[in-house]
């Protein structure tokens, strides 16, 4: 027979305590002194204290036995339905086939006595709701209701109002059903073995999963289940087989969780009961240079606590993390958590997402879309149909807004989590455990209702280059939207063959900038409409060294109409020029404005001095020596685009800077 000493603490949290022995010792109390009802069979009672016997020497497989022993002799023993009952239902924490178990006896225990034990008719309640009879477990939670006491039942009263709630979402969602035809991916990614966790690149053409196997220890004589992490590719629009993901993952450790950024070029994902870890499992990071991955390293002592730190999901921004912890400060057992990557490259000290998302309960399996505008996740506590459902929840300026069910069918009375959405946002992809699949839990797509679809997305890759030489160049990218200068997207270009590749939602304006050491930096802005139908933008960006006379184009430096004053969009591409003047002390610049043709020749020149002196006085302000910076107005005697059109006039109206002294 196979044994199984260790269990996947990646998935979820095996390490929150059970309450099954702290129960079985209730019971032990309760029953060892003198049967609840004097007319029990003495045989009956017998066979019954064997069985509490063995209950305190952790031996529940021959508790049991006497306990049916018992039953035999005397079916209505109310002692040994309720402790029968109580041993099923508590030796899982799912709704799986051994809880199942505990149904009978409870029931046929309020059959005999409503009122010998009322938390039975909160349990069948819940059996009930599993089963979708949302009548008789109105009856039930609502007798339970009745009959606790306030104060010594107040968490009993909290566990039933939430199962009644729970029922009314339940009666709701089983009248109004969303459409959901999901698609089992496919023997090239599931086994008979469990797949969860899922993650997609943004250009949806590798996908990463977690999958719990069997693995051999003590010479192949024992056989324990570990998480791994499986890659497969898609080949003329099919996904290949999935392989093991190569060196530095899959170690010795316990590894899973795996979330990879938009540009997938860093991985962070959890290992369990490292020798660097801080607790039981935490999370690690590794980059991908070229094609090799750095070998991994813990996300330190900031990010990662004493406790379980597992399920991490990155932003496109590239540097917000959001992760789930059981860390002290929480507001429940398992809580979402967000830390922040700083400038300088360090971690923020995380924080708990508010009780607008958490709960008392359980809130699991985050998932950010590439938008940065959705919250996906998995909780057993806010109104649902019981187990873990998948809700999501809205970003609007900066909060959460309350998480909405993502609904019925998709989500049932069992457990629905590893739940993701494609970058489309048209597509999702979930691990169920669903009829006709090939064991375990299987990873399905399925379109996504529309009402519960993120903002859709495209991505905008291409190469970086050295102008001068045509070689790879590892640049810096930011992409901040240009009307609340907000950071959208952050990534760094691969250094060995200059790739990059960042996330974008549609509708907004932007403004990109790219930069490295020694070169000038590179701005341009561009807005992503709705009505585009690619999903993704070819660009190419070449930078120029450092060089006396070589210029560069601000072109997200605004002004307001007609006037010299800056707009706060410009502010970013300001601090952008702060930065270079500041790490390059050396080079002088005359900052230069332009304008087009419309209105007089006396005007356009004023105008264009003054912008260019604006630009001048921030940059003073910021301590940049006045002796470095020249402002000069040429108005509309140099212009780069013909004046015939609206477009070439904007390409005309602009600020630029050129390097004057090196």
């Amino acid at each position: 027979m196979e044994n199984f000493p260790s269990k996947p603490q990646i998935h979820a949290n095996t390490l929150v305590p059970k309450n099954l022995k702290y129960l079985l010792l209730f019971l032990l109390i309760l029953f060892s002194f003198q049967p609840i009802f004097s007319q029990t069979n003495p045989k009956a009672e017998k066979e019954f204290k064997k069985a509490l016997d063995f209950l305190n020497k952790s031996k529940d497989d021959k508790a049991i036995e006497y306990l049916n022993k018992a039953l035999s002799i005397d079916p209505n023993y109310p002692d040994a339905l309720l402790c029968m009952a109580e041993i099923y239902y508590n030796q899982s924490q799912d709704m799986d086939s051994t809880k199942l178990l505990a149904f009978p006896y409870y029931k046929k225990l309020v059959e005999i006595s409503p009122d010998y034990d009322i938390n039975a008719h909160t349990r069948l309640g819940e059996f009930y709701l599993f089963e979708y009879d949302t009548e008789k477990a109105e009856n039930h939670l609502n007798y339970a209701l009745s009959k606790y006491k306030s104060p010594k039942d107040n968490k009993k009263i909290e566990l039933t109002q939430r199962k009644l709630k729970q029922l009314v979402y339940m009666q709701y969602a089983l009248k109004h059903p969303v459409e959901f035809k999901p698609e089992n991916m496919g023997r090239n990614i599931n086994d008979e073995h469990d797949q969860y966790l899922p993650t997609l690149t943004a250009d949806e053409q590798t996908f990463i999963f977690t999958s719990l196997i069997p693995d051999t220890i003590d010479f192949g004589l024992r056989i324990q289940m570990v998480e791994d992490f499986f890659e497969t590719n898609k080949v003329e629009g099919k996904w290949e087989k999935a392989k093991k993901m190569p060196t530095p993952f899959n170690s010795l450790e316990n590894e899973g969780a795996l979330s990879i950024s938009p540009d997938g070029r860093t991985a962070y994902f959890t290992r369990c009961n490292a020798r660097d870890g801080f607790g039981s499992c935490d999370l690690y990071y590794s980059e991908r240079i070229g094609r090799r991955w750095t070998e991994p390293k813990n996300m330190g002592g900031v990010v990662n606590s004493s406790g379980w730190d597992s399920q991490p999901t990155i932003a496109s921004d590239g540097r917000t993390l959001f992760f789930v912890s059981n860390r002290y400060g929480g507001k429940g057992q398992n809580d979402i958590w967000y830390t922040y990557k700083q400038d300088n490259g360090r971690w923020r000290k995380p924080i708990n997402l508010d009780s607008t998302i958490n709960t008392p309960g359980n809130e699991m399996y985050p998932f950010i879309h590439p938008s940065n505008t959705t919250l996906y996740f998995s909780s057993d506590y806010h109104a649902g149909m019981g187990g873990m459902d998948i809700f999501y929840a809205n970003i609007v300026n900066g909060r959460f807004t309350p998480p909405q069910n993502i609904g019925y069918p998709v989500n049932t009375s069992s457990d629905e989590t590893s739940f993701i959405v494609s970058p489309s946002g048209k597509k999702a992809i979930f691990s169920a455990e669903l009829k006709g699949g090939f064991g375990g839990k299987d990873l399905y797509e399925f379109d996504l209702h529309q009402s519960a679809q993120p903002t859709p997305v495209v991505y905008m890759k291409g190469k970086t280059f050295d102008k001068q030489t045509n070689k790879p160049l590892e640049v810096r990218f930011e992409v901040k939207n240009l009307n609340t200068s907000q950071l959208t997207a952050s990534s760094v270009s691969d250094p060995q063959t200059g790739e990059y590749l960042v996330v974008l939602p549609l509708g907004v304006d932007y403004a990109l900038s790219a930069w490295a050491d020694g070169y000038l930096f590179y701005s341009e802005n561009f807005q992503l409409a709705d009505t585009n139908k690619t999903n993704s933008y070819q660009k190419d960006i070449f930078l120029t060294p450092i060089q006396e006379g070589e210029s560069v184009v601000l072109n997200n430096i605004f002004f307001k109409t007609n006037s010299a004053e800056l707009e706060s969009s410009s502010i970013s591409e300001l601090n952008t020029l702060v930065e270079l003047l500041s790490k390059n002390e050396n080079i002088s610049i005359e900052i230069s404005g332009h304008t087009d043709n419309v209105g007089t020749a006396t005007y356009n020149l004023e105008l264009s001095t003054k912008r260019a002196q604006s630009v001048k006085a921030y940059l003073e302000s910021k301590r940049i020596a006045s002796y470095r910076l020249t402002a000069i107005g040429y108005g509309q005697t140099k212009p780069i685009a013909e004046n015939a059109s609206e477009e070439g006039r904007a390409k005309n109206r602009r600020t630029e800077f050129k390097i004057i002294k090196k």
